[in-house]
């Protein structure tokens, strides 16, 4: 017998309603975040928005501030280098398994998410842009067929997926970013497990850059401002 999906609870409602405002701009770094005011908001109690508060503090998404307090944590330089090192990292790893393990369905259906990533960035589409970038960097880590590896990069791309809306909201995104994934896409439809590797290293480093050149000088705390 094939269990049904559990749906999502309260909690995971919230979280993921949380973390969208957060991605998306509408909750800006500094945002002070009241369980009162979240709870009328949502239509829940206090107890699922306090566990998804929880959650987005261990996923550094929120911070303590004043007393008791709680407020969208803001992004800082040493920040984003922490988030790309280890995006680096792991998407390198996760295109070269890619290559190795890609199927034909995949290839088709990640193909059409590169074109509906050009397709946003030629009509300068931001939120499309973005939720097909991570759609992209997602369903290669999924080609990888590691489930740990899966489950690994989920709180990075939730961080990732923050940090990219704030580069867009302050000056958008330049073209090399779909050529660099559609070179990525053909090394891994040609299997060539190594080029993979080395071009979504690449790009995640170059990735790094225009964050910071986005977030500007570095200031004495290190913070970008909400918008």
């Amino acid at each position: 017998m094939t269990a049904l999906p559990t749906p999502p609870s309260r909690t995971e409602q919230v979280f993921d309603a949380i973390v969208d405002d957060i991605c998306t701009g509408r909750l800006t770094p500094g945002t002070p975040l009241r369980q009162e005011q979240l709870a009328e908001r949502f239509n829940v109690s206090r107890q699922p928005v306090q566990q998804a508060l929880l959650l987005l503090r261990n996923q550094g998404l929120v911070r303590e501030f004043g007393r008791r307090g709680l407020e969208v944590a803001p992004l800082d330089r040493e920040f984003v280098s922490h988030l790309y090192d280890l995006r680096e990292l792991l998407d390198g790893y996760a295109a070269r398994l890619a290559a190795e393990r890609r199927t034909e369905a995949w290839l088709e259906d990640i193909s059409g998410v590169v074109r509906m990533g050009e397709q946003a960035f030629a009509e300068r589409a931001f939120a499309r842009m973005i939720s097909a970038d991570v759609e992209f960097h997602r369903g290669v880590v999924e080609a990888s067929g590691n489930p740990l590896l899966v489950e690994s990069t989920a709180v990075m791309w939730r961080n990732v997926q923050r940090v990219m809306g704030e580069v867009l909201l302050q000056g958008g995104s330049p073209a090399w970013v779909w050529e660099d994934h559609a070179a990525i896409l053909d090394a891994i439809t040609r299997g060539d497990a190594a080029h993979a590797e080395e071009l979504a290293r690449r790009h995640a480093a170059h990735g790094e850059q225009l964050i910071l050149d986005a977030m500007g000088p570095a200031q004495d705390d290190d913070r970008v401002a909400g918008g």
